[in-house]
């Protein structure tokens, strides 16, 4: 949790240096890098063509959002943009329930009310 709640400065201040995209782009680049050596040493390599297809979606949405993230890093501050960016856990939620029928409950409903009052705080 401390890497991801360090990245978000980290990528804000890469903006300043560098255009959004040239950031995602290098971002990836070292990324895959570094999770070739990982998955490399890794002993169960097995791989389906259902999960490629969804590692391509998954691909495409999280290049998408990352983009965006970082263009709205570039042009607001970052103490209101990566508490947006983080609400992306209602999102998750919210389909969780209902496209894999999870179950919700008053801790999650009250978690997903407290995220969104939280950001409303932080973003005024």
């Amino acid at each position: 949790m401390m890497a991801f709640g360090m990245v978000g400065i980290v990528y804000k201040v890469a903006t300043e240096h560098m255009n959004p995209l040239s950031v995602v782009f290098f971002v990836y680049v070292f990324s895959a890098t570094l999770m070739g050596v990982v998955w490399s040493l890794s002993p169960d390599k097995s791989i389906t063509l259902e999960g490629m297809k969804l590692v391509v979606l998954a691909s495409i949405l999280a290049v998408i959002g990352m983009v965006s993230y970082m263009y709205a890093l570039k042009l607001g501050e970052a103490s209101v943009v990566v508490p947006i960016r983080n609400l992306a856990l209602v999102v998750t939620v919210c389909l969780a329930i209902t496209i894999l029928k999870e179950n919700m409950d008053l801790t999650k409903l009250g978690g997903i009310i407290m995220a969104v009052f939280a950001l409303i705080l932080l973003s005024r």
